[in-house]
């Protein structure tokens, strides 16, 4: 099988092998493996069969042995021979086996129209590449196998507790993505591709988002399937009637229908009633939650002034989206409005969600042990060395007690307990001396497991776009997402940026994080060595100077790339009229020549018919050409090499069908 074929094949399977299945109708792990095997089949079988040997091979690990064993296999085949989705063939003493037509049509449908989104979402994503679209469908699809495959194999990972602090994966990093593609495809535009890339993930389209939930799915079930033989994690003992512990992030996505992630903590919620999952908040993470509105409220004060319009879609807070949504529409807007969803937090969480609120003497005694504090202080590092500033301190110390509780519930009662976050530093990271792997799990990570197991197909297109939307914030670089922390600063310093260009108070906050990343506003030394630097942003006399020659030069650049671009495009049609007006000339002289030939031959045919009835045998004029019929085809021998004379071999070619014919097979 040659390179193009395996990308097909592979291609075929990631987009179109959908498995859906409820653990009450079958195992999970069985459904998994008869759909494979029928991919297998389809992708592999050239019309003889596969044998069991066949089939083992294509699940054979790069590692050696086998991602499915033999008895798996077996047992699957039987399955789908009984169920007549598979014939069973002997030839000689060779067992084959064999798709149905009727499933080898189903899944051709299937593939055939996955095939047919894929290309169309291709061309509407390079529709301006010189080279035509579908140059980039190899390029585009191995970049989405790149991230889905290290988002599939962290899911499964932190489902498996198989990471622990520096194994954790994190996230797919897309610039680093792009340049592994750069140096695989160099004839591509990789400026068009990085554009088109970040298009597909942050546009909501139903195309894009099924294609992404369908390659992840896939992807998340093949890792499943190979890094755990025993399927164990595809079953739902895993986390069946499994107790889910609710972080202040997820709360906050719980409460406010506005919040990006509202939807997913939705299906989160129906899949864990589904599957008898209990949700429980402890009273700090309330404690907590009502701690960071306070400080919310006390930031919108501040800083509410301070943000330019121009700078508004890029602040990543709720509320201030709110506050913008509402003031767009004209409403007068009352700051306390904006927290109205969290009036009373417990209430809401308990009647609309069924959550349980669980407290313990032991929280109290736990935030003055120095294992806390240690511990607080190894989550805050992480914190600051993934996202490049700092983790609040109480934040901190939250989460190491909430981290602790769940690790001695563990140990005590041997429950199967889970912190739900959407914090990305926190799986991995847990206590030492410890045997648990993780304690924590990221939504999304989640919602890939929850979906085989309790995701209707009814409810699939919705599910997708949940997902699509959770994966956007984390695969986007986020260098232009602003927090409301970042223009705290201008309000310390008793400045108004409410009428400054956007471009530099943006510019301002880029370069505090820059140079002073880990400096925190709230704290009174850090907020004077903020004050420095802002003062030092504003004061320096080139700054302006340097912007506009960089803008200029930005322009000059692109200018020059237009007009390189126009000359060539000129260039190549004043070519083009050439060729169009030399062809037409010569196609004319070779219809004028091609008369003058046949009045050539016309005459020679006249002279030997004359000729012929003055000296031809016969009793008539009739009688003596018909007779003299061998001089007749005197003049065509004669007019072939005087047409080829006259007109020559590049006039012939010109005169189009059926004479361009001949010359096309020589």
């Amino acid at each position: 099988m040659n390179a193009s074929e395996d990308i097909a094949q592979k291609r075929s399977i990631l987009l179109t092998a959908r498995v859906r299945f409820s653990p009450e109708i079958q195992p999970v792990k069985e459904a998994a493996i008869d759909k494979i095997i029928e991919q297998i089949l389809f992708v592999s079988n050239r019309g003889k069969g596969l044998s069991l040997k066949d089939i083992q091979d294509a699940f054979s690990s790069e590692i050696g042995g086998y991602a499915i064993n033999l008895s798996d296999m077996k047992n699957s085949l039987k399955r789908l021979v009984e169920k007549r989705r598979i014939i069973r063939k002997r030839k000689r003493t060779l067992e084959l086996y064999e798709l149905a037509d009727e499933v080898k049509h189903e899944i051709a449908d299937l593939q055939r129209h996955a095939e047919e989104r894929f290309n169309s979402i291709v061309k509407r994503l390079f529709k301006n590449a010189k080279e035509g679209p579908m140059a980039y469908q190899g390029p585009f699809f191995e970049f989405l196998c790149i991230i889905f495959s290290q988002l599939g194999e962290e899911s499964v990972r932190l489902i498996k507790g198989d990471i622990k602090g520096a194994k954790f994966l994190s996230s797919p990093s897309i610039p680093s993505i792009l340049e592994k593609i750069k140096e695989e495809f160099c004839s591509i535009d990789h400026a068009l591709f990085g554009n088109a890339a970040t298009s597909f993930f942050q546009d909501s389209d139903p195309e894009y988002d099924a294609i992404k939930w369908n390659i992840a799915q896939n992807y998340y079930i093949a890792k499943a399937l190979g890094l755990d033989p025993t399927g164990a994690l595809l079953s739902k003992e895993i986390f069946g009637h499994a107790t889910f512990y609710l972080d202040t992030n997820i709360i906050i996505a719980a409460l406010e229908p506005k919040h990006r992630h509202h939807e997913s903590f939705l299906a989160f919620n129906k899949s864990c009633r589904q599957l008898g999952i209990a949700l429980k908040v402890c009273q700090i993470t309330l404690d907590e939650l009502q701690n960071w509105l306070i400080y919310q409220r006390s930031l919108m004060e501040k800083v509410i002034d301070q943000i330019p319009d121009e700078t508004a879609s890029k602040i990543r807070s709720i509320f201030y989206e709110i506050y913008c949504e509402k003031k767009m529409s004209g409403e007068a807007v009352n700051i306390d409005d904006l927290f109205q969803s969290f009036v009373s937090p417990k209430d809401n969480l308990e009647s609309l969600f069924e959550v349980q609120l669980e407290d313990d003497t032991w929280f109290d005694e736990a935030a003055d042990k120095p294992e806390t504090k240690s511990f607080a202080q190894t989550l805050g590092a992480q914190y600051s060395k993934v996202r490049r500033y700092p983790k609040g301190p109480r934040t901190a110390l939250h989460d190491a007690i909430l981290i602790l509780w769940l690790q001695k519930l563990r140990k005590e009662n041997e429950v199967n307990n889970w912190l739900i976050t959407t914090d990305t530093t926190l799986p991995g990271l847990v206590p030492q001396n410890t045997s648990s792997e993780s304690l924590a799990i990221t939504l999304d990570a989640l919602l890939q497991w929850i979906s085989p197991l309790a995701v209707l197909e009814s409810e699939e297109n919705s599910f997708a776009a949940i997902f699509a939307n959770m994966i956007k914030y984390r695969l986007l670089p986020q260098e232009r997402i602003f927090d409301l922390e970042d223009f705290l600063i201008f309000d310390e310093m008793n400045m108004s940026c409410k009428e400054l260009p956007a471009e530099d108070v943006e510019g301002c906050v880029r370069y505090i994080k820059a140079n002073a990343p880990m400096l925190d506003p709230s704290n009174l030394a850090d907020r004077e060595k903020l004050a420095y630097e802002v003062s030092k942003f504003f004061a320096d006399p080139g700054r302006k100077y340097k912007q506009e020659i960089e803008r200029l030069e930005s322009e000059n650049v692109k200018i020059k790339q237009e007009y390189e671009e126009n000359l060539k495009d000129r260039n190549r049609e004043i070519e083009e009229l050439k060729e169009r007006t030399k062809k037409e000339s010569l196609r004319r002289s070779a219809w004028f020549r091609v008369g003058i030939t046949a009045t050539i031959f016309l005459l020679l045919e006249g002279l030997v018919i004359f000729l012929a009835s003055l000296y031809g045998a016969g009793p008539n004029f009739f009688q003596k050409v018909v007779n003299s019929w061998p001089f007749l085809g005197i003049p065509v021998v004669l007019a072939i090499p005087i047409g080829w004379f006259i007109i020559g071999k590049e006039r012939l070619k010109n005169l189009g069908w059926p004479v361009t014919k001949i010359f096309k097979q020589e």
